[in-house]
């Protein structure tokens, strides 16, 4: 029932019915002050009908149970856990959203072009980042795959070698141009792929990450980007080079074929030669199947192998797009050039201009355009990847910026569950994903102790001159954070702070979990953790005395000390609070109440203890305590006992 005075009453109207309560009967107290009390009615439960002997709720009501089982499965509080509203669940989802919106990637296709101009952080055009600091750590982050790269680049140079030996005369260059390029791109393909060095690393030896290990040389091109940029510049001007080099000596034309004429004229379409001798004029001419056969076997080859060498460099994935497009744009206009200079690619063009989409067009534009869309097309491409690469770091630089950001808010949140609660349950709660279990903790041997200032109530006053008592809370904070500071000390690390109630300080010592020793050390360990609070109990008398002479005020400790079983844990469930519950905490509590200004009482049992340990303890005698009846209690003399 609720208790409540006609003051009370008075402030909540009719809103609740009301019975006498009849207080002054039963307290003293309220009789002699000639107070009037009420018990609060709580309000009747609708009752359900009840048909056939069949209890029926009405829909309202059925709707109202489910509504409350359903913030029940929401998570509502529940005893030994913290409660999640929906409040709660709203603000995860919100956070969830934000996640996905700013880390998920969107569905896009191969060639997306809008997103090259819509992103914020990447320059439109050259697709570079607008921060240099991310420029310069993307370009200099490893390319595992650069060997995969090198190696489909020898296997282009490959084929183009064998299309070029299988259909255009063999020569001293081609052997000579050939043989030493297939030798640098499998030297570079070795070293790409070489996983190891120094011969055989056993798992027993050194580490590769460890300072002073010998990399692979794998390792080694694959995080060096000038390393990166060398093979692939060498590579390319090699293939590129190869593709033309053997039409630097290269004889187009065979041996003149001489026809017998009756004429000066020469066979149309046909290139002439004339001779004077005695038996007329001869005329000599190559034939236009002859022209025909000899341009259709090699001038096709030299256009592939330009196209092979397009390719072979868009190979090279993570290598710059405008790079790229560069050498590209280069192979193209010296290939074509060349091409434009030798005459029988002309003549390939002019036999095969009937055939031809466009038979006005010259060789050379007809030329370059075929390769300049296989340039686009590759671009294009790279472009994409490009994007698609720089893009795929962002994710991955956004992430690593929130992981960073989640360990930062799990540490703070760590440091201010520390400060509320002691550092193993803390670790508890933030490792265990589930804490709706009750968490405790059972102890055969703690020493608790309270510490409080009596006279701080007669210093407290609600007056205009301590801004309605403000100072004196500010005093009292000093006051307890000074009291905190000592905690810090190492001497001091197995005590822990419970709570503050009011001016009373509350501590314990021999909070370790799983770490109960056996009895042959339970004696040793009840007087480490006595005398570990009796040391701090003076600590504290010291500070205390420090502040008085700097605030000139008379404050004195009362301090109660004692040890025994106790069980540990954790209550609340939007505020966890840690605490200690036992007979030991509540005798504890009595020995300071019941105590003396500026001295440590304790009870029979502790100041054992204590003696034996060598510390000096005053038997005061048998002392009346509130609860627990008639006990001996004692004093422990301190260096404070004659100031008092």
């Amino acid at each position: 029932r609720v208790h409540i005075t006609k003051a009370t009453l008075h402030q909540l109207g009719d809103k609740f019915e009301v019975e006498p309560g009849e207080g002054a009967s039963r307290e003293g107290y309220l009789a002699d002050h000639k107070v009037e009390t009420f018990l609060i009615i709580p309000p009747k439960k609708p009752e359900s009908e009840t048909q056939n002997g069949q209890v029926t709720a009405s829909f309202s009501q059925v709707s109202e149970r489910n509504n409350s089982v359903g913030e029940q499965g929401m998570g509502m509080a529940t005893p030994g856990g913290p409660a999640v509203t929906c409040s709660t669940l709203e603000q995860n989802d919100q956070t969830l959203a934000m996640i996905e919106s700013n880390l998920l990637p969107d569905r896009s296709t191969c060639l997306e072009c809008r997103k090259w101009w819509s992103t914020e952080e990447l320059h439109p055009a050259l697709l570079w980042f607008r921060n240099r600091k991310q420029e310069t750590e993307y370009r200099n982050q490893s390319d595992p795959e650069f060997r995969c790269y090198i190696a489909c680049t020898s296997l282009i140079f490959l084929a183009m070698c064998v299309m070029q030996i299988c259909t255009i005369p063999t020569t001293i260059i081609l052997y000579g141009t050939m043989a030493p390029t297939v030798i640098v791109l499998l030297i570079f393909v070795y070293l790409c792929w070489l996983d190891g060095c120094c011969g055989p690393r056993l798992p027993s030896d050194t580490p590769v990450d460890e300072p002073g290990a010998c990399s692979p040389p794998g390792q080694i091109v694959a995080d060096s980007r000038c390393l990166r940029l060398a093979i692939f510049l060498v590579s390319v001007t090699l293939i590129s080079a190869c593709a033309v080099i053997t039409l630097v000596d290269y004889q187009p034309f065979p041996e003149p074929v001489l026809i017998p004429t009756t004429t000066a004229s020469a066979i149309d379409n046909g290139t002439n030669f004339t001779e004077s001798g005695e038996n007329g004029t001869m005329s000599a001419s190559f034939l236009d199947t002859t022209l025909t056969d000899a341009v259709v076997q090699y001038v096709p080859t030299y256009l592939y192998s330009s196209a092979l060498v397009l390719a072979a460099i868009s190979v090279f994935l993570r290598m710059g797009f405008i790079l790229k497009l560069i050498l590209m744009v280069a192979s193209v206009i010296s290939h074509t050039v060349i091409y434009s200079y030798l005459e029988f690619f002309q003549d390939y063009h002019n036999v095969h201009d009937d055939d031809s989409r466009f038979p006005r067009i010259p060789f050379e534009i007809e030329t370059a355009l075929v390769l300049a869309i296989l340039v686009i097309f590759f671009h294009i491409l790279d472009r994409q990847i490009e994007f698609t690469s720089r893009t795929d770091y962002l994710w991955k630089a956004k992430l690593k910026v929130e992981q960073e950001e989640v360990e930062t808010m799990r540490g703070i949140n760590k440091i201010l569950l520390e400060n509320i609660l002691p550092a193993h349950v803390a670790e508890h709660f933030l490792s265990k994903r589930v804490t709706q279990d009750l968490y405790h903790e059972r102890y055969s041997c703690v020493a608790v102790m309270f510490a409080s200032i009596p006279n701080y109530k007669e210093f407290y006053d609600e007056s205009d001159v301590n801004k309605q008592g403000l100072e004196c809370l500010r005093l009292l904070n000093e006051i307890i954070c000074e009291f905190d500071k000592l905690l810090l000390k190492p001497k001091f690390s197995c005590i822990e702070k419970i709570k503050t109630i009011g001016s009373t300080y509350m501590l314990a010592s021999g909070l370790r979990p799983g770490k109960e020793e056996n009895s042959t050390e339970a004696s040793r360990k009840a007087e480490h953790i006595i005398i570990a609070l009796v040391d701090f109990a003076v600590s504290l008398m010291g500070s205390l005395d420090q502040i008085n002479r700097d605030a000139f005020q008379r404050f004195k400790l009362r301090v109660g000390l004692n040890h025994g079983p106790a069980i540990a844990g954790v209550v609340g469930a939007q505020k966890p609070q840690y605490d200690i519950w036992g007979n030991t905490v509540n005798v504890a509590s009595r020995m300071d109440s019941c105590g003396m200004l500026g001295r440590i009482q304790t009870t029979d049992a502790t100041a054992e203890v204590l003696m034996n340990a060598g510390y000096q303890c005053e038997c005061r005698g048998p002392t009346y305590v509130k609860g627990k009846g008639t006990l001996t209690t004692y004093f422990v003399k301190t260096p404070f006992d004659d100031r008092n």
